[in-house]
């Protein structure tokens, strides 16, 4: 166990523990679980990771920690199905079955480089992923946004905002479909004190819907977690 500083202590496990091991601080009743089994990751010549296994169980927060270029954005894209691993499994689970669906279609993914279109508006932003996944109400995308303090901005050049508005705009688009799976890559980078505690906010609610995971150096976020994977 590892101690932080101003926190409740922490389990951390490296991947090289294979992390199947249960927590005290998740319920064994949850059915659903997000497993990582061997996941290794290559890109030509260059190898990002390796040998990563770990499990997440509903109602589970996960911070993946570790040094620049240890492979913390790349496992969330992994996990989000934006690329594939070169080798190993990335599964959900319920009841202890495999869906055969696709895992991406679960997740809500908010990262620096998550898609945002700069040539749209905030709305047409929101617009365009929600109605991706069924027919939405204008005033239903309006009134989600109130809570990012971003309504009035429903006109406004997604390319035009400040860097903090821009960040609660990727919250708001990777949350809107209530996944079952957050994937959260530093979201706290450009964030206020506001805009951090709304992050800490949705995060609580999750723990109701599926994991998080949390990819993060920044102590502050990792207090937000359970326990850590160290890459």
């Amino acid at each position: 166990m590892q101690n932080e500083t101003g926190s409740a202590e922490m389990e951390t496990l490296t991947v090289a523990e294979g992390a199947h091991r249960s927590t005290s601080s998740s319920p064994a009743s949850f059915a659903s679980s997000l497993q990582c089994s061997a996941v290794g990751k290559r890109f030509g010549t260059r190898v990002v990771m390796r040998d990563v296994s770990f499990e997440v169980k509903s109602g589970e927060v996960v911070a993946v920690v570790g040094r620049n270029g240890a492979g913390k954005s790349t496992l969330l894209r992994l996990v989000a199905g934006l690329t594939r691993p070169t080798v190993g499994s990335i599964r959900w689970l319920e009841e202890g079955t495999q869906h055969s669906d696709n895992l991406g279609w679960r997740c809500g993914l908010c990262a620096p480089d998550a898609p945002l279109y700069r040539e749209l508006t905030v709305g047409e932003n929101l617009e365009f992923w929600a109605q991706m996944r069924g027919a939405v109400s204008r005033e239903e995308l309006q009134a989600f946004l109130e809570r990012f303090q971003l309504r009035t901005r429903w006109n406004d050049l997604a390319g035009e905002l400040s860097s903090g508005l821009r960040a609660r705009l990727q919250l708001a688009v990777a949350t809107w479909h209530r996944p079952s799976v957050l994937l959260l890559d530093e979201p706290g980078a450009n964030l206020d004190e506001a805009g951090r505690t709304l992050l800490r906010e949705i995060v609580d609610e999750q723990r109701v819907r599926g994991v998080t995971l949390l990819a993060t150096n920044d102590a502050r976020e990792a207090e937000l977690a359970d326990r850590r994977v160290e890459l």
